[in-house]
């Protein structure tokens, strides 16, 4: 456990965090983590799904697009890169067709959608966790969150809802651009698109490499 991890345990022992602050915290860790390499399914799980966008939309008129149109985008954008670039990246090695510095380009431009819907949806999660703990009755006090604001308008948690609700469309329409250079990218390529990840593991420790390395002689 890390330091940060240990005086948030502690504090919250000692009554020094609320509930939701611990809360928020443990799944900002959660989060971060996977910031260092985000899959699809990471976006899907932050993101409203399907039905939760069919409420989330006439309940604050926000506009979330069109999903097959958004889906299609992300589709095409793998699709136009991979004819363009087929003849430039895909090489010859003794007569047969090497698709590597295609498949790493791929790589690369699906990456970059499926970043920007995670932050999008990472954005959303925080402002909807927000506005959950603003209407909790247990975690306010004073109540001023239920309130109409000073010009008869929202009140707080109104508007903190809102925010959530516009974030919300942002992210659910990324993460459909992202599933549809996902599912492309898996048609084409024959295999399913997956984060990099460094494997900076080592298979065998420093005592025993050294021992096999002399045996060989090397």
């Amino acid at each position: 456990m890390s330091d940060a991890s240990n005086t948030m345990s502690q504090n919250a022992s000692q009554g020094n965090y609320s509930p939701a602050a611990v809360r928020r915290f443990s799944e900002a860790q959660r989060r971060t983590k996977a910031l260092a390499s985000p899959g699809l399914a990471d976006i899907l799980r932050l993101v409203p799904s399907d039905d939760q966008m069919s409420k989330i939309v006439p309940a604050f008129g926000v506009e979330a697009g069109d999903v097959d149109e958004l889906t299609g985008a992300g589709s095409n954008m793998v699709r136009e890169q991979y004819e363009l670039m087929f003849p430039i990246l895909v090489t010859h090695i003794r007569g047969e067709q090497n698709f590597n510095g295609l498949r790493m380009h791929l790589d690369r431009v699906v990456d970059g959608l499926i970043r920007s819907a995670y932050g999008a949806a990472n954005f959303y999660e925080n402002r909807r966790m927000i506005a959950i703990d603003a209407a909790d009755s247990f975690k306010n006090a004073d109540r001023d969150e239920d309130r109409l604001g000073v010009d008869g308008g929202e009140n707080r948690v109104d508007g903190l809802r809102r925010i959530a609700a516009e974030n919300g469309a942002k992210a659910y329409a990324l993460a459909c651009v992202a599933s549809g250079a996902c599912a492309a990218y898996e048609e084409l390529m024959g295999q399913a698109w997956k984060p990099y990840t460094r494997d900076n593991g080592r298979s065998l420790s420093r005592d025993v490499a050294a021992v096999q390395a002399d045996a060989m002689g090397f």
